[in-house]
């Protein structure tokens, strides 16, 4: 009788070197990987949030050896599902699987598949592993250049302009699916968990070449309900900042046009949300304006009030560490595109 062949084992750094067309199936529950999971995987849960619930308590109530038997028991009924599931959607492809520590589940995964006829891996330390690194690394030390300017700049379209001429650039805001402000909802998806955000600045930043210039917006600690990893944002608050000086009026006009179009009443509620921040009356004459449609004096006082907020954040920079840029459009993307980090 021949002897079983034996789950290859590749480590998460392998994995993410050599990236290939093999699937990653994560063979975690949905609930785990909705809480976050390595971009591109593919949720494959061999126990749902309540079976993995059932085994966990299992586990603590009676040991080791009763959980294994419950989780048995509990996919056993399942392996034909899963095969069919597989050969439907992934036949012919390489398959690499992962749990939570690269531990029964994958393996019971990956086995049923290897028998099945697939050619398997198991990420080895399974998504534990994988969220170590994106921790580590995300702790590291970072220099960018930083584009910067009072709302209204436009500063996320001309990041992605300088992007599309072949820039580095980290859409920060694009990554957490938020503008920023609290009207930086407004029109975009639910914001990603903060586990998942950190995993997608991982795979963004560590695709980039260091050596090189960096791109990024001055940002806050905060974007909408997620934060900025700490390491990333104190080089953000240390690095140079080319900081656009265009004028009030073009500005409110950019407002005006980013967020009029959404629902009056919609407006104003948000508006009072920042009331104690942007002081009762300001904050009840720009409520008033907004509900009457009055889109030019809502838009004075709320950018007003953001831009004192700005500059304050500003003033605590480090001095000679920033510059005013007055150019737009082609003029100003040529200018940002020939800046070289060892120049400043």
């Amino acid at each position: 009788m021949p002897e079983p062949i034996m789950l290859k084992l590749k480590s998460i750094s392998e994995f993410l070197t050599n990236a290939s067309s093999a699937v990653l199936l994560d063979a975690r529950s949905e609930g785990e990987f909705e809480q976050g999971h390595i971009p591109g995987a593919i949720s494959f849960p061999i126990l749902n949030n309540e079976e993995r619930i059932l085994v966990g308590t299992c586990y603590k109530q009676q040991g080791h050896r009763e959980a294994v038997i419950l989780g048995y028991k509990l996919i056993g009924p399942k392996f034909n599902e899963i095969i069919a599931q597989a050969y439907e959607r992934f036949d012919g492809k390489e398959i690499h699987v992962h749990c939570w520590r690269g531990g029964l589940r994958s393996q019971i995964m990956g086995s049923l598949l290897q028998s099945a006829g697939f050619k398997v891996s198991i990420l080895e330390g399974g998504y534990k592993s994988y969220r170590s690194l994106v921790l580590e690394y995300l702790a590291g030390n970072f220099k960018f250049e930083v584009l910067g300017g009072l709302t209204g700049s436009g500063k996320t379209s001309i990041l992605l302009d300088l992007e599309k001429r072949g820039a580095q650039v980290i859409d920060i805001e694009g990554l957490a699916n938020h503008k920023g402000s609290a009207f930086g909802a407004l029109g975009l998806e639910k914001q990603p968990t903060q586990e998942y955000f950190e995993n997608l600045f991982y795979q963004k930043l560590s695709s980039l070449d260091p050596s090189k210039v960096i791109w990024v917006e001055d940002e806050s600690r905060l974007i909408g309900s997620l934060q900025v990893p700490t390491s990333i944002y104190n080089a953000i608050r240390n690095s140079f900042v080319h900081f656009l000086d265009y004028s009030f009026e073009k500005r409110k006009a950019q407002i005006i046009i980013e967020y009029g179009c959404f629902d009056l009443n919609l407006l104003a509620f948000i508006t009072e949300k920042i009331r104690k921040r942007m002081g009762d009356l300001n904050n009840r004459l720009a409520v008033e304006a907004i509900k009457n449609g009055d889109k030019e004096a809502w838009a004075d006082l709320v950018l007003s009030h953001y831009d004192k907020q700005y500059i304050y954040g500003f003033s605590q920079r480090e001095p000679n560490k920033s510059r005013q840029v007055g150019a737009e459009g082609e003029a100003l993307l040529l200018e940002l595109l020939s800046i070289q980090s060892n120049n400043l």
